[in-house]
């Protein structure tokens, strides 16, 4: 993308917006532009570093959303600011929402697996321990109490070790939606300080 392209796409991106922060803020994409040029960098180069457009621009318009709504404290203001966040959080949603959904049913899929686990060994060690309890004959290959007893320990291990996993998984499954809104909201402040 070169910077034609770039400053049209984020120019329509800022449309709505009164016309004079427009006009500021590709100034100032503008002169982010010139000083790459001017340091040997290419328009391509600047443009992928300075990241897509069209989310620039939805970023930037739920500042000048949020910015209108803390000073005016109107209805209006309040519903641009809204509406600025969901044009802001709606890329966001499309693909995090199902995410999420997917990732948090397979981790309750393990930790219902672990409990049933954890408990179905429990009744097996039980049976072993106490065999009158069996209602069923003795024969075949669990048949013994130390077999009962060495399955009832292995599925509860097998229970304890497959919570520990799921432990390790949400763990870093929330670390990286914690890294993920930093970075999000990162990207919100850094165009706000490139208004500045």
């Amino acid at each position: 993308m070169n910077r034609a392209m770039f400053l049209s796409e984020l120019r329509m991106g800022l449309s709505g917006l009164p016309q004079n922060e427009i006009d500021e803020t590709v100034a100032d994409y503008e002169s982010h532009f010139a000083d790459g040029l001017a340091a040997g960098r290419s328009e391509a180069a600047i443009a992928n570093a300075l990241g897509d457009p069209a989310r620039l621009a939805r970023e930037l318009r739920a500042e000048a959303g949020f910015k209108r709504w803390e000073t005016e404290r109107s209805a209006g203001s309040m519903l641009s600011a809204v509406v600025a966040l969901l044009g802001l959080a709606t890329l966001d949603l499309i693909f995090l929402i199902p995410f999420v959904f997917l990732v948090g049913g397979i981790l309750l899929v393990m930790i219902l697996t672990a409990i049933g686990m954890f408990f179905g060994g429990g009744a097996v060690l039980l049976l072993a321990l106490f065999p009158g309890v069996l209602m069923f004959g003795t024969s075949g290959m669990l048949g013994s109490g130390m077999a009962l007893a060495l399955a009832g320990f292995g599925l509860i291990a097998g229970g304890i070790g497959l919570m520990a996993l799921t432990w390790l998984l949400l763990d870093g499954f929330v670390r990286g939606l914690v890294q993920y809104a930093r970075l999000h909201f990162r990207l919100i402040d850094s165009a706000q300080t490139r208004r500045e």
